[in-house]
């Protein structure tokens, strides 16, 4: 049934599919002991030391939530963060185990990457992410930072 356009927030969609989407990679990145967020960082950084503002701005995320999912990748020993060249700068680094972990978590992120564009089929998996790119820039003015 169509609903009228004033009680259909995209948003609140978004936020749906967001939680669904999430739910299956957490499901697979689970069987390594990681989440689609953690697994994201990790790959993120990836072989960069790189400061904290700049991992946020390439994950579109703010600083607090960064800090805040990055605390069990440190506590696991996966990442480092260490001062940068003044007292403002924080740099953050995949450790050896941090890039063994990312290895391996590899191959499960990928069965839910294979299971989620099997359920969407290509053409779709392709429209969604050419509709996310373009909704990202769009949406990058009205964002500070991101």
């Amino acid at each position: 049934m169509a609903r009228p356009d004033h009680e259909y927030c995209t948003c609140e969609a978004l936020r749906r599919l967001t939680r669904r989407m999430t739910a299956v990679y957490d499901g697979h990145l689970g069987e390594v002991g990681l989440t689609v967020g953690q697994y994201a960082l990790l790959v993120n950084i990836g072989a960069e030391t790189l400061p904290l503002s700049r991992l946020a701005r390439r994950t579109a995320t703010d600083r607090t939530t960064l800090t805040r999912t990055l605390a069990p990748l440190i506590r696991a020993g996966w990442v480092v963060v260490v001062p940068g060249e003044d007292a403002r700068t924080r740099l953050v680094t995949l450790t050896e185990a941090g890039r063994r972990k990312a290895a391996t978590a590899h191959a499960v992120w990928r069965c839910a990457q294979d299971q989620i564009g099997a359920a969407l089929r290509p053409k779709l998996t392709a429209a969604l992410h050419g509709m996310i790119d373009e909704a990202m820039t769009r949406l990058r003015p009205f964002v500070a930072r991101n």
